[in-house]
């Protein structure tokens, strides 16, 4: 399986205190990679790292081996990198369907100001548009939400709703920060299927932080574990779950 993602010995420091030190990390075409480890391992800073959100003091990002490292966030994008946050991200105000649309105006070339101005009349393009945003959220279950004002959803469907427009940017890999936190049980698992589904339909591969070890072990075709910035161990869910060095640092002697 070719690689999709590369880090290659990545280095940063915040006020002389070192978060990551020469990371090196491999992401497969096809797979669902989860990163994991203890609070402060670092595991948010490399996400920001990939995304362009913060820049390496030392260390190279490629995708599918272009060199990527100096891409602003918004170049990121349009090679094909796209990512949902720990904390809500969604835009109150608008509808859940208005949401998957402010994605698809980024991509499209006429952009949202000229359909603001001409409308669908002269602009046909957004009435295609809105049945592309349909099926996004059909796709994670939120069609019969489309005209409910995004504040109204629980927290599940709000991650979820922000996972279909991060989809809707047509990435090549996802790359998701805690997207469990704050749901329940019913909630998480019907977001495992989603994760799956993402992967083996729409063929993009995931990059996931997640501290539920639950979600992490049913859905991961790998694991990678950071511990004080470092690459602890990798593999895939059933040697990580039983490696002594994982159980002793994060995963504790009852899990």
């Amino acid at each position: 399986m070719a690689t999709l993602l590369e880090v290659k010995g990545i280095y940063k420091s915040f006020g002389g205190h070192e978060v990551l030190k020469d990371v090196n990390l491999k992401i497969e075409e096809l797979t669902i990679h989860a990163l994991i480890g203890p609070n402060g391992a670092g595991k948010t800073t490399l996400l920001n790292i990939i995304n362009g959100i913060e820049r390496a003091d030392r260390g190279n990002i490629y995708l599918l081996n272009m060199d990527i490292t100096n891409y602003t966030v918004e170049a990121r994008v349009r090679v094909g990198l796209a990512r949902t946050f720990q904390l809500l991200e969604v835009f109150s105000g608008l509808t859940v369907l208005e949401n998957i649309l402010t994605a698809l105006f980024a991509k499209n070339p006429w952009g949202i100001i000229k359909s603001m101005l001409f409308g669908e009349r002269f602009h046909p393009i957004e009435g295609q548009l809105k049945k592309r945003a349909l099926e996004y959220l059909e796709f994670v279950n939120l069609s019969h939400r489309a005209d409910e004002e995004v504040q109204n959803l629980p927290a599940g469907e709000q991650k979820l709703l922000e996972i279909a427009r991060a989809l809707a940017l047509e990435p090549k890999i996802l790359l998701l920060d805690e997207p469990a936190a704050g749901l329940n049980n019913r909630e998480t698992r019907i977001l495992g299927e989603i994760l799956k589904k993402i992967c083996r339909e729409k063929g993009i591969t995931i990059l996931l932080v997640e501290h539920d070890m639950e979600l992490v072990m049913r859905v991961s075709d790998l694991i990678t574990v950071l511990n004080f910035g470092e690459v602890l161990a990798e593999g895939p869910p059933t040697l990580i779950q039983k490696d002594p060095r994982v159980i002793k640092a994060y995963l504790g002697e009852d899990f």
